[in-house]
């Protein structure tokens, strides 16, 4: 069953919370996640050169060559209607002093989910070291936290999740775009992953050749069929193509052996 924008809106609604919470303390962070780095004191580095990136972000050495930069709290409500607290963890190689970072850098990051019972954080669920997340230039996308807050819906009968799309320039500046979910279930798999293709853009690549360029861009959708995992839906467009006119229809099925998106083109 395909659930309608409005639905869609109403769901993220009630489901996304709003409070005047911002972060959590970082000592419990640390201690509930990283209980090593409370028995084996690490010398903190300061790197040489941080990005402006950084700092904004509180950062804690995980290990001696692993900051943890800790982004701001992002609540929401479980289906349930229970409140949580979702923590990424963005962690970044130093060496002898610097930030790894170049073009093709890419950071991993940790996913962390609390609740407050009884006066005190506690850790839910976690999932440490993703690596399908959209990084490059040595951090996150700059709107990762931020797309992750604006777009956390159900993404399964028991489970909230949330997407976003980024986008990469290629030689010449061919740019590529690529849809990424996270799956935020209180108990089960955390997991960041990758959904598939989001479209794709040549125009700078055939700056001298217009006739030659495609642009193509999609949106995306969950269908909410009651299923463990929902399954998505993305529609594709020419940029100079009517939105009632899609080029293809594709599905994304999660494949729980896989642990992945699987395509199931539809038209």
């Amino acid at each position: 069953m395909s659930v309608s924008p409005e639905s869609r809106e109403h769901l993220k609604a009630n489901h996304v919370q709003q409070t005047e919470i911002t972060t959590l303390d970082h000592t419990t962070i640390l201690k509930t996640a990283y209980p090593r780095t409370q028995t084996e004191a690490i010398a903190y580095v300061e790197p040489n050169d941080l990005d402006p990136y950084f700092k904004t972000l509180s950062a804690h050495q995980l290990t001696p060559d692993v900051l943890g930069f800790i982004h701001p709290t992002i609540t929401y409500n479980n289906p349930q209607g229970e409140l949580r607290y979702l923590i990424i963890v963005e962690k970044v190689q130093i060496n002898n002093g610097y930030i790894s970072s170049c073009r093709a850098c890419q950071n991993t990051a940790d996913f962390l989910i609390y609740k407050h019972e009884a006066g005190q954080y506690q850790l839910v669920n976690s999932a440490l070291d993703q690596t399908q997340v959209p990084s490059a230039n040595g951090h996150l996308q700059y709107q990762y936290a931020s797309d992750l807050q604006k777009n956390l819906q159900p993404f399964g009968k028991n489970m909230m999740g949330s997407y976003v799309l980024s986008s990469y320039s290629g030689a010449g500046g061919d740019e590529s775009s690529i849809w990424f979910a996270v799956h935020l279930p209180d108990e089960g798999k955390v997991q960041a992953v990758e959904i598939g293709a989001a479209g794709r853009d040549t125009s700078s690549f055939y700056a001298d050749r217009p006739a030659l360029a495609t642009s193509i861009y999609s949106t995306l959708k969950l269908i909410d069929n009651q299923s463990t995992y929902y399954p998505i839906e993305v529609i594709y467009y020419h940029s100079d193509q009517s939105t009632s006119s899609p080029l293809q229809r594709t599905q994304f099925i999660y494949d729980q052996q896989k642990q992945g998106y699987v395509e199931h083109s539809t038209r």
